[in-house]
């Protein structure tokens, strides 16, 4: 089910798209180069004006410019609307992980109000995540995206 079919006033909402330096979870295979420099981006996907899934998405610096030409101009269209519309984009297996309640980047899009609220639950909580490899043509730059999804996105199904 896709968020934005809902008809509920889905948005994404980016929040950080810079560089960082690969940050070797759980989902990212030992051959991604560990410790270089990726392009991030992170956006909440917003339905009814309340966040239900926080996504991230790393694609290696040093890859072709082509490989995923629409990442600068992406603002807050949905990433999945573009990948999707593209018969080229291949969708590589999905992955599922626990995430600890600290995970950094998460972190970087909970509100402070929804911070202050999981933060009380203790260090035990975790977050359900799953991520996905994407590519354009076989051997080019994968793009990766991590989706955590948030309570209130039970409202919505």
């Amino acid at each position: 089910m896709r968020l934005s079919g809902l008809n509920r006033g889905f948005r994404v909402e980016p929040v950080v798209q810079g560089q960082v330096l690969n940050p070797r979870g759980p989902f990212l295979p030992a051959g991604s180069d560990a410790g270089g420099l990726m392009r991030q981006r992170l956006v909440r996907l917003h339905v009814n004006n309340e966040p239900v899934v926080l996504a991230q998405t790393l694609v290696k610096m040093n890859g072709a410019v082509s490989d995923w030409h629409f990442w600068r101009g992406l603002g807050s269209r949905s990433l999945g609307s573009v990948l999707f519309s593209d018969p080229r984009v291949k969708r590589g297996n999905l992955y599922f992980a626990r995430l600890p309640l600290g995970q950094t980047w998460v972190q970087q899009l909970l509100s402070p109000q929804l911070r202050a609220e999981m933060n009380t639950l203790g260090s035990g909580r975790v977050w359900y995540a799953r991520c996905a490899r994407f590519s354009r043509q076989p051997d080019r730059t994968p793009l990766w995206v991590m989706e955590v999804f948030l309570p209130q996105l039970e409202f919505y199904l």
